[in-house]
This record gives C-alpha cells, structure tokens and sequence, in this order.
C-alpha cells in the first residue's frame, strides 16, 4: 500500500512538471510559430521519461531551449541528470548544453554588459539545477543509509535478545543438572545399593524399580540438557545459588568417607565459590555413582596468592558397582565451561591404581571472560 502510494505521488509530481513546461510554450504563443510549440510541448513531454532516461529528457528539451529560449523543460531535465546520474561526464556535458542555450537565449547582446548577464543568468540557472539535483541525490543516499543503518540496529536488537535467550538456557541447563541430577542421581545409588544389601524378593523389586524410573529420570533430564545447553556467558543466577558456606553440609556427608582441607579466603567473588561448590557436589556424586566404598580426599587452597586450585580425589572403589545408565558427562562438561567462562581450567584423570581425580584451576584476578 505505501509503494503504490509512492508511485501514484511520483506519477503526479511528473505529470504536474509535463504541464508547467507545456505552459511555457503556450504561453509564448503569440511570438513564436507552430515549430517552436511543437518542439516545446516534445521538450514537455520528454519529462515523463527523466526518471528512467534522464539524459533523454535532456536531449528532447535542448531544441526548444534553443530555438524559443524556453528553460523550463532544460533546467527541470538537467536537475534529474544530476540527482539520478553518477557519470561526472555526463553531468557535465548536460550542464554546458543547458549553459550555452540559457545564454543563447537572452534576448539581446549587444555589449559586453549585456554578455556578462546573460552568462551570469545562465551560470545561476543551470548551477542552481545541478545543486538541487546533487542536493537530492545526497538526500536520498542518506536516507538509505538511515534505513539500513536502522535495519543493522535491529538486527543486532535482536541477536542481543536471542543472545539473552541463549544465556539463559545455559544457565538453567547447568543448574538443572548440579541441582536434579545430583538428587536423582543419590536415588538411583541408594536403590542400587539397596537391591544389593537385602534379600527380601519385594523389597529387590521395588528398589528395582525405583532405581529404573529414577534412571530413566535422568536420561530424560539429559536429552532435554541437550536440547537447552548453549555456548554463553555465565548468566545472573536465577535462584539464590550455594557459596562456601554451603560446602560444610555437603562434606558432611554419611555415605561417604571423606577427609576435606578447605583453605580458601573470605570474600572470594560469588561465581567462584560457586564453580568451587558444584565440582565438589559433581565430584561426589560420580563417587556415589561410580566408587561405592570408595575414600575421598577434598583440598582446596590458594596458590601463589593468584589461583584457587580444588582437587576431588577418591580411591579405588571397595564395593560392587551398582548398573548405571550410559552417562552423557553433562557434569564433567558443565564444570569445564564453568572454568573455562572463569578464565580457569577443569581437567578430570583416572589412574593406575583405580582412583580418580578431578581438577579445577580458577585464577583470582580477571576471573570473568567478556
């Protein structure tokens, strides 16, 4: 609807333009013959084609202006040259056209004043059209550049929400893992080593099923993971989040046997005691999953006044292993983008001996990535 509305506005401009001109030749009338109307009313006419052949329009309008003096048609036809025509060539040949018949064109020269006029007449006359056309012109590449300057500006609007978005999936991908499968993932162990330790038939199936639906839970919950997992800065924590203050109650555990040595300072910023909170929580659940019986060593400390360094180390399992769902190492996976959006390292190792270590390095300045 707009387009057409620009159309029908553009077609009533060049029409009103075909009639001014046109006028100029009836109105002079009573001082020229029949040829001069009829190369005025071509000039007129040639108008409607200075959109698309503005250099045409020029040529058909050039013979009145010479032969009547009419400059309507010229000046109209010369200042489309110069808003839709990028050759300088061409601008300048139209340019000296039009110059010379406007200065043909005075009525009469008989003296050097009445030269200097006329040229001055002309001079400000085909001038002036070349201005408002070049002035056009550069009103319409502005414009354009406003509109693909505003476009640009929308785009980056929307890839910052989509960004946003993206941030946010990660988030909640990584704290829906730390937090639901840490539970799911103890039910699962507990039914096993229920299955294990009992020998009532009811009681084996019904730790049997438990232990199959809470599995099932889990790859559930790792396929949706999957699905909201996204490359992106940490995000603004959704829910109050657990801090050092915390890790107290998670090493006071009473399935596992485990010896901590926390040597950290106070104040350390929120993301840190968090990334340092959910190795821990991550490094004994996999100890639950993977290495009943097994003793766990927790130390964390300062090094060189620069990094937190935190090991979990565990022994080699002292109890049978209970069946496990084929893990997708989410936890592993979101501890490494942890370090990694911490400007830090995560690395996990298993040894000879059957232990198993995990490793995170967080360094206490810069710890933020942009």
């Amino acid at each position: 609807m707009k387009e057409w509305a620009v159309r029908h506005r553009a077609i009533l401009v060049d029409l009103g333009l075909v009639a001014v001109a046109a006028l100029d030749g009836v109105l002079g009338l009573y001082t020229s013959g029949l040829t001069e109307l009829i190369l005025t009313l071509v000039g007129a006419a040639g108008l409607l084609l200075r959109r698309r052949l503005p250099l045409v329009a020029v040529a058909l309008a050039l013979p009145a202006l010479f032969l009547t003096g009419g400059p309507i048609a010229s000046v109209i036809a010369l200042a489309t040259v110069a808003t839709r025509v990028s050759s300088t060539t061409a601008l300048v040949a139209a340019s000296a056209a039009t110059f010379l018949g406007l200065t043909l064109s005075w009525d009469e020269i008989e003296s050097i004043n009445d030269l200097v006029l006329a040229i001055v007449y002309a001079t400000m006359t085909s001038g002036g059209a070349v201005a408002i056309g070049r002035l056009r012109r550069s009103q319409t590449r502005l414009a354009a550049s406003l509109t693909e300057l505003q476009r640009a500006r929308d785009e980056e609007t929307r890839l910052a929400a989509r960004e946003a978005v993206a941030e946010e999936r990660a988030h909640l991908a990584r704290e829906m893992h730390d937090v639901v499968s840490h539970q799911v993932s103890l039910i699962t162990v507990q039914a096993g080593a229920l299955m294990v330790r009992v020998e009532d038939p009811e009681v084996i199936d019904t730790a049997d099923t438990i232990r199959v639906l809470a599995a099932t839970t889990l790859t559930e919950l790792r396929q949706m993971l999957l699905v909201l997992r996204a490359d992106g800065p940490e995000a603004a924590p959704l829910t109050p989040q657990p801090t050092l203050e915390h890790l107290g109650e998670l090493l006071a555990t009473e399935d596992l046997e485990v010896t901590s040595r926390i040597d950290l300072p106070a104040g350390l910023p929120q993301a840190i005691q968090r990334a340092v909170y959910r190795a821990v929580q991550e490094g004994l659940t996999n100890v639950r999953k993977h290495a009943p019986g097994a003793r766990v060593e927790v130390t964390a400390e300062v090094e060189a006044g620069k990094t937190v360094v935190l090991r979990v180390v565990n022994s080699a399992p002292t109890e049978p292993v209970t069946p496990q769902t084929a893990t997708a190492r989410l936890g592993h996976r979101g501890l490494s983008e942890r370090a990694h959006l911490l400007g830090g390292s995560f690395r996990s190792r298993a040894h000879d001996d059957g232990s198993y270590e995990i490793e995170m390095r967080l360094p206490l300045s810069g710890h933020a990535r942009p």
